[in-house]
Formats: structure tokens, C-alpha cells, sequence
């Protein structure tokens, strides 16, 4: 159980660093902002997909997502990406059991679902818009906002959905290759076949 806790401790830093650091860069433009949602969860794939050869037992991704909410708020993010980090890490987590961990293709759908979480984060941007623009202009100008509200028509919102399960297909993969040993014991399990 010890062993548990401090896996979730260090993967959930490693995963949050960088959705924080990478996210930080994203917010430099316009562009690098309504693209974020793609680059991001190819990068977070690959702490995230090394924790999910540790896990064994139910709760581990539930936690992680749990912890990863409240640091969204802690940093100021919109509550409604805590919500979703409360409810998409548990259905990460239920996914992810029925494969007992080991099933490829459900730890990728697992994945999928977790990174959907960071939908949170722009969900202001479509449904607070007034208020979201305003803020932006007090922060980083006008031109900023007007460019930012050009990139984002309401359908965007769906586009920056499927850009995060693309991503995170991509870091998925790109995780199971960088970490090929771990997940090559995995697929020798017949149950794992996927």
C-alpha cells in the first residue's frame, strides 16, 4: 500500500509538472493555446502510461485524477476541470479495471478518458466567454482576446475534445514504446491480448 501512495505521489507531480509547464507555454499565443490540447496529453502520455504498468488495484488512477483536480484549483484553474478530474478519473480507473490492468487497448481507452479532463480548462472559454475574454484582455491586451475568440468558434470546443483523445492515442504509444519492457511482461498475459 505504501509502495501505491508513493507512486501516485511521484507520477501525479510528474504528470502535473508538465501539463503545467507545457500548458504555461501554450498560453504565450493564441495558437499555441487552441493547439495545447493536442501537444499536451502526447507529452503527459508518458509518465502517465509508465504509472499504469505500476498499477494493480483500484483506487491508484482514481487518486491521481483526484489529486490532479485540486491542483487545478489550487492554481487558479476553473472548477469545472476539478469536477471532471473527480468524475473522469474514476471512470479511467473502472475502465482500466476490466482489463485487470493489462489489457492494451483498455489501459489506452483509459487514458483517453483521463485526458479528457483537461477539457476543464477551456470549458470558461465556451460557456463564461464575456467573462473569460475580459480577463484575458486585462491580462495579456485586446489584440490577444480578439485573436483568441477568432480561433474559437463554438464549435472549436468539440474540435479541442478530439484533439485530447488524439493526443493522447499518440502519447499512449509513444509512452508503450519508450517503455516497451514494462508493457511487452504485460502483453505476454493471455488476458492482456487486446
Amino acid at each position: 500500500m505504501t509502495r501505491d501512495l508513493i507512486n501516485v505521489g511521484i507520477f501525479t507531480a510528474l504528470y502535473f509538472i508538465i501539463l503545467a509547464i507545457f500548458g504555461q507555454l501554450g498560453a504565450l499565443t493564441p495558437i499555441t493555446q487552441v493547439i495545447a490540447p493536442f501537444y499536451l496529453p502526447i507529452l503527459c502520455g508518458i509518465p502517465f502510461m509508465l504509472f499504469l504498468t505500476r498499477v494493480k488495484r483500484f483506487g491508484l488512477i482514481t487518486a491521481m485524477g483526484w489529486i490532479v483536480g485540486i491542483l487545478f484549483l489550487v492554481t487558479g484553474q476553473s472548477y469545472f476541470t476539478a469536477i471532471l478530474a473527480f468524475v473522469l478519473s474514476i471512470v479511467a480507473d473502472i475502465i482500466a479495471r476490466a482489463g485487470q490492468y493489462k489489457r492494451w487497448g483498455l489501459l489506452l481507452l483509459s487514458y483517453i478518458v483521463f485526458a479528457e479532463i483537461s477539457i476543464g480548462t477551456v470549458i470558461p472559454l465556451y460557456f463564461q466567454r464575456a467573462a473569460f475574454l475580459a480577463r484575458r484582455v486585462d491580462r495579456q491586451g485586446q489584440e490577444w482576446a480578439d485573436q483568441i475568440a477568432k480561433l474559437t468558434p463554438w464549435w472549436m470546443f468539440y474540435g479541442m475534445m478530439v484533439m485530447l483523445a488524439v493526443g493522447a492515442i499518440i502519447g499512449a504509444y509513444v509512452g508503450r514504446a519508450i517503455f516497451r519492457k514494462h508493457y511487452q511482461y504485460l502483453s505476454t498475459d493471455k488476458a492482456s491480448s487486446n
